[in-house]
């Protein structure tokens, strides 16, 4: 029996966090594609959990490229190193961080993919206001949530998922420009947002 959901995941497992991850791979090529994410770029994978999502980074950006994973959850990074010395995958590189509270000076990423992460935060815009500081002008973020109101099948429960607006205004708030918000299935949506010159 699934038990009550929490914001930092300890009513789940790695793996099951991992197999809904790959549930929702068909709507990462919008987001890589709003990112115009290339091979030999940098992104930074914002609360990566056990990085299905990183893989597909990975190889958008090819061997030349980096996926900076970060996640505050050693034990997930964990995972994603597993899966990444058993498929040879050596252009991940996990960060045991607070997104929130980046230092930044060994990080240098093209742009920022938050996906399904912030209604587990306590902070969400902390961790806009982040960014904005890590990245250099002209970068894009895509932030993709659960959608509050969608019909709630699948996915956190309503009353934890943040509205597009709301995401939209701290986007704001933290310096960035609203680009775009797409609803990408009666349960999801992206916001495409870029750090201004």
């Amino acid at each position: 029996m699934e038990q009550p959901f929490r914001k930092d995941l300890s009513h789940t497992t790695w793996d099951k966090v991992y197999a809904r991850q790959s549930l929702r791979a068909e709507l990462v090529p919008a987001w890589m594609d709003a990112l115009d994410l290339k091979a030999g770029n940098r992104v930074l994978d914002v609360g990566c959990g056990p990085g299905f999502v990183s893989f597909l980074l990975a190889d958008r950006v090819g061997p030349e490229g980096i996926v900076y994973a970060i996640d505050r959850s050693a034990d997930a990074l964990a995972y994603l190193e597993r899966q990444q010395e058993e498929r040879g995958i050596s252009q991940i590189r996990r960060l045991v961080a607070d997104a929130a509270a980046l230092d930044g000076r060994d990080l240098h990423a093209d742009c920022a993919l938050i996906s399904m992460v912030l209604h587990h935060t306590d902070d969400p815009a902390a961790i806009l206001r982040s960014l904005h500081r890590l990245l250099a002008p002209g970068a894009l973020i895509v932030v993709a949530e659960f959608d509050p109101s969608g019909p709630c099948e699948h996915g956190p429960p309503c009353e934890v998922r943040l509205a597009p607006a709301q995401i939209e205004a701290w986007c704001k708030e933290a310096g960035f420009h609203v680009r775009e918000t797409r609803h990408q299935s009666p349960e999801h949506y992206m916001i495409v947002a870029e750090r201004p010159a």
